[in-house]
C-alpha cells in the first residue's frame, strides 16, 4: 500500500466535501442583480476546485493500492485542464469586478481559453507513457519535455493572475473605513493569497514525505477555504466583538 497517496486521497476527499460546500453556501447568498454574474463566478470558482480536487482523490485513492492505467490519468488530467481553467476564469472575473466595479469577462475569457490552449499542447506534445506518483500525487509520466516557452508562458498565466488579483483586491482595505467592508476584504483577499501560496507549496517535498506534513499542508489548504467563507458568514463572536454584519445580516453593506 502506498500511505502517501492513502493521505492524499484522503484528505482531498475531504478537500472535495469543504470546497463543494463553500460554493453552495455562497450559490444562496444574497446578491443584487447587478452583481449576480461576479457571484455566480466565485461560485463557479469552488465548484470547479471541487471537481479538480475529487479527480485527484480518486487517482490517489486508486494509487494507494495499485498504479492507475495510463489512460485514466491522462485522461483526468485533460478534465483537469478543462475544470481548472473554468475556475481560475470564474475567479479572476469576480475579482476583476470586484475591483474596477465593472465586468473583465472579455480580457479574462481570452486569458483563459489561452491557458486551456497552452496546457493542452503542452500534455499532448510530452507525449505521456506513463503514470508518475509522487508523495501522493498522481500525474502522467512524459517521454519528452514541451518546448520551454509553451512550459513558461503556461506556469506563468496558472500562477500569476490569481494573486496580483487578490493582491490588488486586497489594497481596497485602505479606501473604506467600514468595518465590514474591511473584514471581507481582509478575509477574502488574505484568504486567496494564503489558500494559492499553501496549494503551491510541497509539502511532501519539504517534509522529506512524512505523512503527517502531507496531511498538516492539505488541511492547511482547506482551512483557507474556510477563512473565505467565514468572510462572508462571520461566527457570532467575531459579529459582536468587533462590530461585523454577515451577508444574511439586514444591516449588512451590499456585498464584497
Amino acid at each position: 500500500m502506498n500511505d502517501e497517496a492513502l493521505v492524499v486521497g484522503v484528505s482531498a476527499i475531504l478537500g472535495t466535501a469543504v470546497y463543494f460546500y463553500v460554493g453552495l453556501r455562497l450559490a444562496r447568498r444574497p446578491v443584487s442583480p447587478e452583481t449576480r454574474l461576479p457571484a455566480m463566478q466565485f461560485v463557479l470558482f469552488w465548484l470547479g476546485l471541487a471537481a479538480s480536487t475529487a479527480l485527484s482523490a480518486i487517482l490517489s485513492m486508486i494509487a494507494a493500492f495499485q498504479l492507475p492505467p495510463v489512460g485514466l490519468v491522462v485522461a483526468f488530467e485533460y478534465y483537469d485542464i478543462v475544470v481548472v481553467a473554468a475556475a481560475l476564469w470564474g475567479l479572476i472575473c469576480y475579482l476583476w469586478f470586484l475591483y474596477y466595479g465593472r465586468s473583465g469577462i472579455v480580457p479574462v475569457t481570452f486569458l483563459y481559453i489561452l491557458e486551456f490552449g497552452l496546457l493542452v499542447y503542452y500534455v499532448s506534445s510530452s507525449g505521456p507513457d506513463g503514470v508518475s506518483v509522487s508523495y501522493g500525487t498522481v500525474s502522467p509520466a512524459y517521454s519528452t519535455s514541451s518546448t520551454i516557452v509553451v512550459t513558461i508562458l503556461a506556469v506563468l498565466i496558472l500562477v500569476i493572475p490569481e494573486f496580483v488579483a487578490a493582491f490588488a483586491y486586497l489594497r481596497l482595505y485602505f479606501r473604506t473605513r467600514d468595518r465590514t467592508i474591511r473584514y471581507r476584504i481582509a478575509l477574502v483577499g488574505g484568504g486567496l493569497v494564503a489558500f494559492f501560496f499553501l496549494d503551491f507549496v510541497n509539502f511532501g517535498s519539504l517534509s522529506g514525505g512524512s505523512l503527517v506534513w502531507i496531511f498538516i499542508g492539505r488541511l492547511l489548504v482547506i482551512v483557507a477555504a474556510l477563512i473565505i467563507l467565514m468572510a462572508y458568514y462571520p461566527p457570532r463572536y467575531l459579529r459582536e466583538r468587533y462590530g461585523v454584519a454577515g451577508i444574511s445580516d439586514s444591516s449588512a453593506p451590499a456585498p464584497s
